[in-house]
């Protein structure tokens, strides 16, 4: 997987996120200055002799904008291939409440970036995510399935005058399942105020985090050639990471962290062809790395933030010339608000909270 590198992307395209990430921008800096104005209507817990805010007689619900999408490169000594979903930017629905959230993500033809099929083909895609996180503990949930990709660098191939299509692989389809595992070292530092803002960092805190990541994708070539390609792929890592988080004030802050990891990539190749299929396997030592930098406002009734992740994976593929990297610059862009739950949701919380050994 790999970002498109900037000099492929279309200058439009990008005009047209920008506009998008400052209607995003105006909006939470009219929400902040709303929240000035306002008091909080419930009495604040206080944890960890004053380095947290716990937000539990509240549910948080957010709307946000990211880049998070799955693009692929692949390199031989004389080929590479940039392989993109007609997409610009994702729009995620979530809902947050103590430890547990969800969330929904798709890509509406509303957003600029995300309509112009003619050129780039159409692309369907969507995701589900969830996580539990508690006072040392964070599990991550997700699942994405995309169908329609283009070729980015379709100039390498083809002459490409203006407005002629990319190269379209409409039937290529991508469907992942990802778990996360993560420990923080540091009780005074919050998962939950950078991830799911069902509190807040009152104090300046970091932490060691541990991390595991599981995953296993699909890529399927559904059209009707003559011969098609269906990748089965599992992959684990384990690594050593650190985030810390500066407190402005009781509602700015400031995040920095980092994370390397190195893993095993397994991978099942189906070649289908008219005589039949061909199955060959792959052992990969896969390497990865990862940087984050965010800036937000948390407030009792209102958030919102903006953060960005430089990440970058390498292996090459067993008994070939062919090397797999990414080098992806992504952003997240959210704002969300807070109210009062209702009393049946934390009855029912309450429950299962007293039933979790964490």
């Amino acid at each position: 997987m790999s970002a498109i590198p900037y000099q492929y992307m279309d200058k439009k395209k990008i005009l047209n996120l920008i506009t998008t990430i400052a209607f995003f921008v105006i909006l939470s800096v009219n929400g902040i200055m709303e929240i000035m104005a306002q008091s909080t209507d419930s009495i604040p817990s206080i944890i960890e002799d004053g380095w947290i805010e716990k937000m539990d007689q509240k549910i948080a619900f957010e709307l946000s904008l990211n880049n998070d999408y799955e693009t692929f490169e692949v390199k031989t000594e004389t080929n590479k291939l940039l392989l993109s979903p007609n997409t610009s930017a994702n729009l995620r629905l979530k809902a947050n409440y103590r430890f547990i959230s969800v969330a929904f993500e798709f890509a509406p033809a509303f957003i600029p970036g995300n309509r112009d099929n003619d050129i780039k083909g159409k692309t369907k895609s969507f995701g589900l995510g969830s996580s539990f996180i508690f006072p040392h503990w964070q599990f991550l949930l997700s699942y994405s399935k995309v169908q329609g990709y283009y070729l980015e660098n379709s100039n390498d191939y083809k002459p490409m005058p203006h407005g002629e299509p990319y190269i379209q692989f409409p039937d290529l389809n991508y469907q992942g399942f990802a778990i996360s595992t993560a420990y923080s070292t540091n009780s005074r530092f919050s998962f939950r105020s950078l991830t799911t803002q069902t509190e807040r960092q009152l104090k300046s805190a970091g932490s060691f985090v541990p991390v595991i990541d599981l995953r296993y994708f699909i890529m399927d070539d559904k059209s009707r050639g003559a011969s098609t390609q269906k990748s089965g792929n599992f992959e684990s890592s384990i690594g050593p990471g650190y985030i810390y988080t500066f407190v402005a004030n009781k509602g700015i802050y400031f995040s920095l962290g980092l994370l390397a990891s190195a893993g095993y990539l397994n991978t099942k190749l189906t070649t289908r062809y008219p005589d039949g299929d061909v199955i060959t396997h792959q052992d990969n030592f896969i390497l990865r790395w990862q940087g984050k930098a965010g800036i937000g406002y948390n407030s009792s009734k209102f958030y919102s933030g903006l953060y960005t992740t430089l990440s970058g994976t390498s292996y090459y593929q067993e008994n070939t010339t062919v090397s797999n990297y990414e080098t992806r610059v992504l952003y997240h862009l959210f704002i969300g608000m807070r109210i009062t739950s209702p009393k049946f949701v934390k009855k029912n919380v309450n429950k299962i909270e007293d039933k979790i050994p964490f």
